[in-house]
Formats: structure tokens, sequence, C-alpha cells
């Protein structure tokens, strides 16, 4: 079954770490028609947006989920943020909501644990 995508003129987006420009005036269709990762500009996060544990949480499970390649310096570096997130709260639903991320990461389901984490950050 295919995803399909409806990009905006001048959008990018990102799919299996490579970033892709809408030169045209006009919207974009296409569909993925197999398994890859892919991020809209909307929700990528770039490393001066990260001013919050919680941002430097999101950033690593973003890298992860686009540079697969990268992953075991992502995943040290995604677990030390989620160690300073947890320890930078004192609330128990957000620290709830780290511990499912770090559950989701560790079945390597970053989409979701970033769909998680937008919830909460774009509040």
């Amino acid at each position: 079954m295919s995803l399909k995508f409806r990009i905006p003129a001048g959008e990018k987006i990102i799919v299996n770490g490579a970033v892709i420009t809408n030169t045209s005036a006009k919207a974009m269709h296409f569909s993925l028609e197999n398994d890859a990762s892919i991020m809209r500009e909307r929700d990528i996060m770039l490393p001066d947006q990260v001013t919050t544990p919680l941002h430097n949480v999101y950033m690593q499970v973003q890298m992860m989920y686009i540079e697969p390649q990268n992953h075991a310096v992502h995943y040290k570096n995604f677990q030390e943020a989620a160690q300073m997130a947890f320890l930078a709260t004192d609330d128990e639903a957000l620290r709830e909501l780290i511990f499912e991320v770090v559950g989701l990461v560790g079945e390597k389901n970053f989409y979701n644990g970033l769909k998680l984490l937008q919830k909460v950050i774009k509040e």
C-alpha cells in the first residue's frame, strides 16, 4: 500500500536522510511505494531550536529516524537526553511520556516516538 503526499511549493522533506525541496511554483504530489523514513519540514527540528531538555530528546529521536547509519551515536545521545529531561521535571505525566518514548525507541519505533513528543512540545 502506498503512502501519498502533497508537498507545497518551496517546502522541504527528508526521505531516508536525503533533503528534497519542491522547487516548482506548484504543489508536488507523490507516493511512496515502500518503507522509507520521511519527515515534513514542519516536523523537523533544527539544532538551534533545541531550547529545552525535551527538545533535545526530540532531536535525538529525529536523528535516529533520519540517520539510521549513525544509530549508535544518536542512541547514546538520546539516552543522555532522556535522562536529563526526566531529571529536569517533577511532572509525573511528562515523566511517563519520557518512559513511553524510551520504550518506543527501544522498539525502533522512532516515528511514533516523534509524534508523541510533538503533542507535548507544540502545546
